[in-house]
C-alpha cells in the first residue's frame, strides 16, 4: 500500500510540475496581442495623408482577425478584411480570407512596449513600422463593407 501511495505522490508531483512548466513557457505576446487596436503611426501616414488613412484591427483568441481601414482608395468609408494569424516567438504572420498573405512576406516582429502600444515591424523592410494603441473599435467602423465582397484591387492592405 505504501508503494502505491508513494507512486501516486510521485506521479501527482510530476503532473503538477509539468503543468507549471507548461504555463511558464507560454508566449506572453500571444495574450498581449489579443484585443482591439487602432493604428497610431505608419510610414504611409504623413501630413498629406493624415485623415485619409484610418485603421483598426482586432486579434481574437481563436487566431482570427478583423481589419477595418479607410485609405487612399476609399478615404470616406471603411473596408473590412478578415482572416487568420499565427504568432511564433515574436513573429506574427497572417492570411486574409481571400487567400492573400499579409504584405510582410516573412511576417512582422511584434512588440508590446511599456506604454501598452503594439509595434509591428516588417521583418524584411525594417523601416516599415506600424504602431497601434489599444482602442475599442467604434460601431460605425465595424459596420464596414466586407472588402472580400467588393473590388479591392486598388486597396492597400495595412497588414
Amino acid at each position: 500500500m505504501k508503494k502505491i501511495l508513494m507512486a501516486a505522490v510521485v506521479l501527482l508531483t510530476a503532473v503538477a510540475a509539468t503543468g507549471c512548466f507548461g504555463k511558464s513557457n507560454e508566449n506572453p505576446l500571444i495574450k498581449g496581442v489579443i484585443g482591439q487596436w487602432h493604428l497610431k503611426s505608419n510610414p504611409l501616414i504623413t501630413e498629406d495623408t493624415e485623415g485619409r488613412i484610418d485603421v483598426y484591427v482586432e486579434f481574437k483568441s481563436d487566431n482570427t482577425f478583423d481589419l477595418y481601414q479607410k485609405d487612399f482608395a476609399s478615404p470616406t468609408r471603411y473596408n473590412h478584411f478578415s482572416g487568420t494569424y499565427l504568432i511564433t516567438d515574436k513573429i506574427i504572420t497572417g492570411k486574409y480570407s481571400d487567400g492573400k498573405s499579409w504584405g510582410a512576406a516573412n511576417g512582422y516582429e511584434a512588440l508590446i512596449n511599456m506604454a501598452g502600444q503594439l509595434s509591428l515591424t516588417n521583418v524584411d523592410l525594417r523601416d516599415d513600422v506600424s504602431i497601434y494603441e489599444k482602442k475599442t473599435i467604434p460601431a460605425d467602423v465595424t459596420a464596414a463593407t466586407r472588402c472580400e465582397e467588393v473590388d479591392n484591387s486598388q486597396v492597400h492592405r495595412f497588414l
